[in-house]
């Protein structure tokens, strides 16, 4: 996984941390996001413009995230956390395992990931839900909110691997013994680092008898 952008605030979140204790919230409360076990206010999401044999773009994820809500991680606790302005949303352990929420990535995008919490750029409000996962009970609720800029890199990204297969001219899934009059394809292919595939070349040739 690609290393955590390092543009960060360390102040911490306005109103977090005050009232952080070990029983149940009451009302709406604050929460904090924190990355590497530190509390931030905001962050910087990289897109990534890509040349080379797998062109194209993408943005870096930040990893070892996790959130701190107005209340303690605890026995059986589950925490959502929902960002108001893509849609997207986590759903992560939150038990007395850890000082914080299990640990999550995020990255620039809309609508839910299963693999990270989307961010748009500008001011993003988050809100999230503390609950009992065994009692099926709303420990803790409130917001949180994450500033997000952008920044922009140019990288070289070449193939990673350089395949070449080969399967009958007129039925890929035949055995290469009983190809219709001998003939047989090699298709050479490149495989990206992002396992997308790109045909290079296609022969097609006569087997010898």
């Amino acid at each position: 996984m690609l290393e955590t952008l390092l543009a960060l605030s360390l102040a911490q979140a306005p109103g977090a941390g005050a009232g952080v204790g070990t029983g149940l919230g009451t009302g709406t409360g604050s929460g904090q996001f924190l990355l590497n076990g530190q509390p931030i206010t905001q962050v910087v999401t990289r897109l990534i413009d890509y040349f080379g044999d797998c062109p194209g773009q993408g943005f870096e994820k930040i990893t070892n995230v996790s959130f701190l809500a107005s209340v303690s991680p605890g026995p059986y606790r589950r925490i959502l956390i929902s960002n108001q302005m893509t849609g997207g949303y986590t759903d992560r352990e939150y038990d007395e395992r850890r000082p914080s929420s299990e640990g999550f990535a995020m990255a620039s995008g809309q609508g839910q990931h299963g693999s990270f919490l989307t961010l748009a750029r500008g001011m993003n409000t988050f809100s999230y839900v503390v609950r009992d996962r065994v009692q099926n009970q709303v420990l803790d609720q409130g917001f949180a909110r994450l500033r997000v800029s952008q920044d922009r890199v140019t990288r070289q990204r070449n193939f990673s691997s350089i395949n070449t297969d080969q399967y009958c001219a007129s039925n890929r899934s035949r055995d290469l013994n009983n190809c219709a009059n001998g003939l047989i394809t090699l298709e050479r292919t490149g495989v990206c680092p992002d396992a997308s595939r790109r045909v290079l070349s296609l022969e097609t040739i006569r087997l010898k008898p």
